[in-house]
């Protein structure tokens, strides 16, 4: 029994449905996951945006309820040490790879904080979620440099580059 089907389409029909179906390979295994990503992402930043105004807004009242500029509900000093270990057992649940981390205080012009710097390597959902649990540790946190870089578009993991900054209470 002789096939007519690709002698009615032509060699433009059967290159057409080849194509076609690739595109749909295509969608299906590349473009539709990332759409669930995405999807599941801006639920996050809608969640993030109702929390932070929720902040933003107890924050407000407790300004205005004991006086702004008060350094009340900041961590003391004694409390670095303890935020130090904390971080790195974050990155620890998150596996995130640590190079190295430096730290220094500054204050001389103001309220004491802690600047920590470091690289990490990670694949990029477990980047942000460290990063939010990580701001999350003191209300006095502060994300001051994120740069993101990857070896090869293909690479899962991505290197960073994080500068955090926590503030502390002022010793009298």
């Amino acid at each position: 029994m002789k096939i007519v089907v690709p002698e009615k389409l032509g060699v433009p029909g059967v290159v057409g449905i080849g194509l076609l179906l690739f595109c749909l390979s295509f969608y299906f295994g590349n473009i539709a996951p990332l759409r669930t990503e995405l999807t599941s992402l801006e639920n996050e930043k809608v969640q993030l945006a109702a929390t932070a105004a929720a902040l933003a807004d107890a924050a407000h009242g407790a300004d205005s309820a004991r006086g702004a500029g008060t350094a009340k509900g900041l961590p003391s000093l004694t409390a670095a040490p303890e935020l130090l270990m904390q971080l790195n057992s974050l990155a620890e649940k998150h596996g995130l790879v640590v190079e190295r981390t430096s730290y220094q205080f500054k204050g001389k012009d103001g309220p004491p904080r802690l600047e920590i710097s470091m690289p990490l390597k990670a694949s990029y959902p477990s980047l942000r979620a460290y990063l939010r649990d990580a701001m999350a540790l003191t209300t006095s946190a502060s994300l001051d440099e994120l740069t993101l870089q990857r070896s090869q578009a293909s690479d899962p993991a991505v290197d960073a580059q994080v500068r955090l900054s926590y503030g502390f209470a002022a010793t009298p």
